[in-house]
């Protein structure tokens, strides 16, 4: 009976290779597809910070999807005075106590900009560190509606010069096509280096707030990109599991066998972790054990005992007698 359970493990550890191998194929065509047809575009806000530092925190959320308002409310709890208001669940919020002194909001839009001829605004929206803080996304082209009042600028060189750390958030925005996409990612290269020199050099902290819409298509491939390296990160992990923990990593795999990816790229299976039984666990007996707990102590307080005071009785008929 042993070695058909066994035989029967392997066997289905053989069906979950298997599917994590179609499915990583069928990704694969999906993004072939996806370079050949239109599909929604994205808009990417990018959040560094520069010099004294501390003002704005990333959180454990590792939703990035926002929404136009909710990244409005992010701004004017970063730089408006007396605005705490934010939305919740996002995936940077400003700091409680320190403020930053200055803002900076670019955005680069267009239906010319393409990550893949853009190298350092590509690194600032993929990827956190050497200053980049966390990142929020809109499904389809929202720059416009986020820098409505923002004036437009040929090319960031003429402004360069003029960005200067300063009190407040200033905010324009640039428009990307074939032609200047290699140009633009330039500048915006230079407008880091300027901004982390003069926030080094006067003490302050500077915020700067890069929101990049891709064109359609773009966005789409790379999300489809990212999920299938996670798909291998996850394959090589889970082979090392089995490699270390013999039967006991056989039987983690059907968690990351069976499943599926939903509309914010999280991988949802029927099957639970050890971790989600112990808390569950944890919940729920602990919130029945409150619940007997005041149930109790209800009953006790209403079927308590009355007992008559004789003291509030006598003093009651001393001045009813004077």
């Amino acid at each position: 009976a042993k070695a058909k359970a066994k035989a029967d493990c392997k066997k289905s550890i053989s069906e979950n290779k298997n599917c994590t191998m179609i499915k990583r194929a069928f990704l694969a065509a999906t993004a072939v597809v996806a370079a050949s047809c239109a599909t929604d575009a994205a808009t990417t806000i990018a959040v560094m910070e520069f010099g004294k530092g501390g003002t704005v925190r990333r959180t454990t959320s590792a939703m990035t999807p926002s929404s136009v308002s909710g990244v409005a409310s992010f701004w004017l709890a970063m730089h408006a005075p007396n605005h705490r208001l934010q939305y919740a669940g996002m995936t940077v919020v400003p700091d409680l106590f320190n403020k930053a002194d200055s803002g900076v909001i670019v955005g680069l839009m267009g239906s010319g900009l393409d990550l893949a001829s853009m190298p350092t605004v590509s690194s600032i929206v993929q990827e956190e560190g050497k200053g980049v803080i966390g990142h929020m996304e809109i499904k389809g082209e929202r720059g416009a509606a986020l820098l409505k009042k923002a004036p437009s600028k040929a090319s960031l060189t003429e402004n360069l010069s003029s960005i200067q750390v300063q009190d407040g958030a200033q905010a324009f925005k640039v428009n990307v096509d074939g032609s200047n996409a290699a140009n633009v990612d330039a500048q915006v290269d230079a407008l880091v280096k300027s901004l982390k020199k003069q926030a080094e050099s006067s003490g302050k902290t500077v915020v700067l707030h890069l929101v990049v819409e891709e064109e359609k298509g773009a966005a789409r491939r790379r999300a489809l990109a990212r999920r299938l390296n996670e798909d291998e990160e996850g394959d090589k992990e889970n082979e090392g599991e089995e490699g270390e923990n013999g039967e006991e990593g056989e039987g983690q795999n059907a968690y990351y066998g069976y499943g599926y990816y939903n509309d914010y790229g999280e991988w949802v299976t029927p099957y639970k972790t050890i971790f989600q039984i112990q808390y569950f666990n944890i919940v729920l007996w602990t919130s029945i054990g409150l619940v007997v707990i005041l149930g109790y102590s209800t009953y006790l307080m209403i079927y308590m005992p009355l007992m008559a005071d004789t003291l509030l009785f006598g003093e009651s008929a001393k001045m009813m007698g004077e």
